[in-house]
């Protein structure tokens, strides 16, 4: 389990703490979002499911030190809440195409080079150009760190399902990187002049 996130967990169970719980909101809460979505169908109530999740975790947080796999144990009872409200509406959820959901990454280091910030908006390009249930996947395994099988068991698909759907993320990544790299490379040699 990520360190800071245990820490967040004990901090707010012993201490009330509203920053650590906060922390965790923020490190959760997009992901989560965008998964509701894919359940209910309706991005208002995704964010409601959320928030509703989230407060219920405030209301009980003597308890959250005890959570041994939080995102494994927040996606769960987050899917748990979206059935529970679909079978309230006696309605099914169709699968969410949300074509705007995006990933975007942050550089943790503020003198990121301009090659690292091609690079990253290259990958943020090539991962939102993929077919949205595999940008999910791939949401889930590589920014909430879920595994394969408890993805698969989240989406009620095979885990072969979700191989494929990395298989692919990966794939194009990969493409997008080889085809992009040397032409970053070659610009930035000494003695080349960048254009800006």
């Amino acid at each position: 389990m990520d360190d800071r996130i245990k820490d967040w967990l004990e901090q707010a169970a012993a201490n009330d703490c509203h920053e650590a719980f906060e922390k965790l909101y923020l490190h959760f809460a997009p992901g989560m979002q965008v998964f509701a979505v894919s359940l209910a169908g309706d991005k208002e109530v995704a964010l409601d499911l959320v928030q509703d999740l989230f407060v219920n975790l405030w209301t009980n947080r003597k308890n959250l030190a005890a959570i041994g796999h939080p995102a494994n144990y927040l996606y769960r009872a987050l899917k748990n809440n979206a059935v529970h409200y679909l079978k309230s509406r006696k309605r099914l959820a169709p699968l969410a195409t949300e074509e705007n959901e995006r990933i975007s990454f942050s550089a943790e280091n503020p003198e990121t080079g301009i090659m690292a910030k091609e690079t990253t908006l290259l990958l943020e390009a090539t991962i939102n150009a993929l077919p949205y249930k595999c940008r999910l996947v791939f949401r889930l395994i590589k920014e909430d760190g879920l595994r394969y099988k408890d993805v698969a068991h989240l989406l009620d698909i095979s885990v072969k399902t979700v191989e494929a759907h990395m298989r692919l993320a990966y794939s194009r990544i990969v493409e997008c990187l080889e085809a992009a790299l040397p032409q970053q490379i070659e610009r930035y040699k000494p003695g080349k002049r960048s254009g800006m």
